[in-house]
C-alpha cells in the first residue's frame, strides 16, 4: 500500500530527522552515535517489517554503555494529520508499566510501610477469602502466583464515573463474582500472567501512600529519574496539556484486513474517549528519551535498597520452591545452568506493541514502542541483536 508524499509530509519527515540526529549525541554524552552501517542496517530492517512514512509505525532505543546510543523514530504517530514518531513521541507502554508498579510497591517495603508476606486483604478488604489457611499474599501479586481471575472477564462493572472506569470499580467485583470466577489454581504453586495482579498492586500502593497512584509515582520514580514527560493517564484530568508539539502522543492502530486500513484503537483523552482506565497493570504513557532516562536509573539501581533491587530481578519460585520465569514485576530470562542473563517486560495493548529488554553479558540496553498492532517485538528485538552485534560487538 503506498501513497504519494505530501510537502506536508516531506516538511514534518525533515524535521523528525534533524530530532533524531540532535538527540542522539545530547542525552547520554558518554554513548557514541551509531555508524551511518547500523543506522541503514536498521532502516532496512524496519522497511522489511513494512513500515513506511505513511504508516503507524515505531521508535527504537538501542544503548551499549561507551559504545553506542541509538534511537529513532519511524511511521506516523497520527495518520489522519501525518503527524511523525520522533524519539520524544509518547506511546502508550501498557505491560511495560509493570516494573513502575513493583518498583512503587517495592519503595513502600523498603520503607517498611508493608512487607511481601503481608495479606493483600489487610490493605483490600473488598477481595473476597478465597483460602483462609493460604491467603494472597503481595508477593503473590508482584510474580503472578495468585490465582486471580482476569479482570477483562468481569461484565457489567458499576462505574463512578460517567464514561469510564478506574481500579476502584473494580475493587468489589472480585467478591460479587467469586462463584463464576473462582481462583485459577492455589495461591503461590504455580504462575500465570494475569492483570488483576498489578490493578491490585496500584490500588495498595494508593492507599498506603493516601495519594493517586499516578502523584506517587510521578513523585517518587519519574522525577528522581528525570523522566519529565512519562506521565499515568489515571483520570481524564492527568493528561498533561503539552506546549511543546514535539512531544506528541500516538494513536493506537489496528490493520483491517476488510478494510485494508489502519484504524485507531486507543490514545489520550480528550482526543480518544477512554471508557477503561484502569492502571498499574497499564496506563503509563513515555517516550524513547524517557526510557533512556529509566535505563539508566535501573542500572544505577536507583529508589531501592541494592538487596531489594537484587530481590526484583531474580526470579521468584512458588511456594512448594519451583523457580519462576519472572521476579517482581519483570520478566527473567536465566539459561539452563540457572544463571541469569537478562531481564525485561513487554506491552501490547489496543495497537501498541512494546518491549524494554537488558542483556546483562554485552550489557545492551533496547527498547521498542511501536503503535500498530502488526508489530513482533521478539522478532524486532531479536533482529536488533543481531544487527548490533555486527556492527557493534558484544561485550
Amino acid at each position: 500500500m503506498t501513497f504519494s508524499c505530501t510537502p506536508l509530509r516531506q516538511m514534518l519527515r525533515y524535521a523528525a530527522t534533524l530530532l533524531c540526529l540532535g538527540i542522539a549525541g545530547t542525552t547520554l554524552a558518554q554513548d557514541l552515535r551509531p555508524s551511518a552501517e547500523l543506522v541503514a542496517a536498521i532502516d532496512k530492517l524496519v522497511a522489511k517489517n513494512g513500515i513506511d512514512d505513511d504508516s503507524p509505525g515505531v521508535a527504537i532505543f538501542i544503548r551499549v554503555p561507551g559504545k553506542l546510543h541509538f534511537q529513532k523514530g519511524y511511521g506516523l504517530a497520527s495518520v489522519k494529520d501525518a503527524t511523525p514518531i520522533t524519539p520524544t513521541t509518547l506511546f502508550e507502554l501498557a505491560s511495560c508499566s509493570k516494573p513502575f508498579t513493583a518498583t512503587a510497591v517495592l519503595i513502600l517495603v523498603d520503607r517498611g510501610m508493608l512487607t511481601l508476606d503481608d495479606d493483600v486483604r489487610d490493605y483490600i478488604p473488598e477481595l473476597p477469602e478465597y483460602d483462609s489457611d493460604n491467603p494472597i499474599l503481595i508477593r503473590d501479586l508482584l510474580q503472578h502466583t495468585s490465582g486471580l481471575p482476569e479482570y477483562f472477564d468481569f461484565e457489567d462493572v458499576p462505574m463512578r464515573h460517567k464514561t469510564y472506569a478506574v481500579n476502584e470499580d473494580y475493587l468489589g467485583m472480585f467478591a460479587k463474582v467469586k462463584t463464576d470466577n473462582p481462583l485459577q489454581f492455589r495461591t503461590g504453586s504455580k504462575f500465570e500472567y494475569t492483570n488483576s495482579n498489578f490493578l491490585l498492586l496500584a490500588s495498595i500502593v494508593q492507599r498506603v501512600a493516601k495519594q493517586p497512584f499516578g502523584e506517587f509515582v510521578r513523585d517518587e520514580i519519574f522525577i528522581p529519574a528525570g523522566m519529565q514527560h512519562t506521565f499515568i493517564c489515571q483520570s481524564q484530568q492527568s493528561v498533561p496539556q503539552e506546549d511543546d508539539d514535539k512531544y506528541n502522543r500516538a494513536f493506537g492502530y489496528e490493520w483491517h484486513e476488510k478494510k485494508e486500513a489502519w484504524k485507531p484503537s486507543w490514545g489520550t483523552p480528550p482526543d480518544w474517549p477512554q471508557k477503561v482506565m484502569v492502571v498499574g497493570d497499564g496506563g503509563v504513557w513515555s517516550n524513547l528519551e524517557d526510557m533512556a532516562r529509566w535505563d539508566s536509573a535501573v542500572r544505577a539501581k536507583k529508589f531501592l535498597k541494592p538487596e531489594t533491587w537484587k530481590m526484583a530481578l531474580t526470579p521468584s519460585t512458588t511456594r512448594k520452591g519451583k523457580v519462576l520465569e519472572y521476579g517482581k514485576g519483570w520478566f527473567i530470562y536465566a539459561n539452563d545452568d540457572g544463571s541469569v542473563y537478562g531481564y525485561g517486560h513487554d506491552g501490547s495493548w489496543a495497537g501498541f506493541e512494546n518491549t524494554y529488554y537488558r542483556h546483562l553479558v554485552t550489557k545492551r540496553s533496547t527498547v521498542i514502542l511501536s503503535n500498530r498492532d502488526t508489530m513482533d517485538t521478539d522478532a524486532m528485538w531479536e533482529a536488533l541483536d543481531a544487527l548490533v552485534e555486527k556492527h557493534v560487538g558484544g561485550e
